[in-house]
């Protein structure tokens, strides 16, 4: 149930246990605060009902909820419970509501697309995320067949266009494109990108960063680095893309143990299934708070 429910808020562990502390946090103040106005409003068991109720409904719909809120931004999740009470207030008819904008992504892939085709599954019938277009500078790439099956248009790219002109810039425009996934995609982001979509551009890289990134290091490079080095613990990192490889803000990260037996072949296995739980709902959880 537990792990439904961190599925369906788009969170990972920790911030699952933070969330679930804000509610009991909330639940128990506003229970003294009750009991606290209660005595100061002198009520007691002869107290008319309906006064009570009524006492109960104000804490409820106002006292709860604005300390919810307030615990939310102290344990640092306010963009998660801001959500939670424009959603309530809104059924409530306390805000009007207004048409949400779609986001469209495009997302940057090189070869089989896989984390691809997890973050397709994931925004299928999303209501303001969707996934416009696929780039490509390979090919035959499997995520072209991917994209094919999804009925999602693709834009394939040449290097030196891409590298040392506009980095397609007036194509993702075309595409109305508002924000860039990377998702195995091994050249690096030209400025002329990264200047038409400041803060705007996420990769996920298969370690932990800033440990074993930079140039050449993808792939079962990275995973035969870390093997090597006699690491315990790999993981993924999530990060906004800059100038430079893997050097931008991370955003998330996730661990997997390294077992003595795991080779470069095993631990992947292990990355990729990081990959795939992870991406998409950091995907959504960043782009709900925006």
């Amino acid at each position: 149930m537990l792990r439904g429910l961190r599925k369906k808020w788009g969170v990972n562990n920790r911030q699952f246990w933070i969330i679930f502390l804000a509610f009991a946090l909330t639940g128990t103040t506003t229970a003294m605060i009750t009991r606290y106005v209660t005595t100061w409003l002198g009520m007691s068991a002869e107290t008319y009902w309906a006064w009570k109720v009524l006492l109960r409904l104000a804490m409820l719909l106002v006292g709860y909820q604005g300390i919810l809120l307030l615990y939310g931004a102290l344990l640092g999740q306010w963009p998660f419970f801001w959500k939670y009470e424009k959603k309530l207030l809104t059924k409530l008819k306390i805000l009007s509501e207004t048409p949400s904008k779609i986001t469209r992504l495009a997302i940057f892939a090189s070869g089989a697309g896989s984390n691809a085709a997890k973050i397709i599954a994931h925004f299928e019938h999303h209501p303001t995320i969707k996934i416009a277009l696929i780039v490509c500078n390979k090919p035959g790439a499997g995520v072209l067949t991917i994209a094919s099956n999804n009925q999602i248009p693709v834009l394939m790219i040449e290097k030196e266009p891409f590298l040392k002109g506009d980095a397609y810039t007036a194509e993702l425009a075309a595409n109305a494109i508002d924000f860039i996934v990377l998702a195995g995609f091994l050249w690096k982001i030209p400025a002329a990108l990264i200047e038409a979509y400041p803060n705007k551009i996420v990769n996920i890289h298969p370690a932990l960063l800033p440990k074993y990134g930079g140039k050449g290091m993808y792939g079962a490079k990275v995973h035969e680095a870390v093997i090597t080095a006699g690491e315990k613990e790999s993981g993924i990192s999530i990060h906004w893309v800059n100038e430079h490889y893997d050097e931008g803000g991370i955003i998330f990260q996730a661990t997997c143990n390294i077992d003595p037996l795991d080779t470069a072949d095993s631990l992947a296995n292990k990355i990729h299934a990081l990959e795939h739980l992870h991406f998409p709902m950091q995907l959504e959880r960043l782009l709900t708070a925006q």
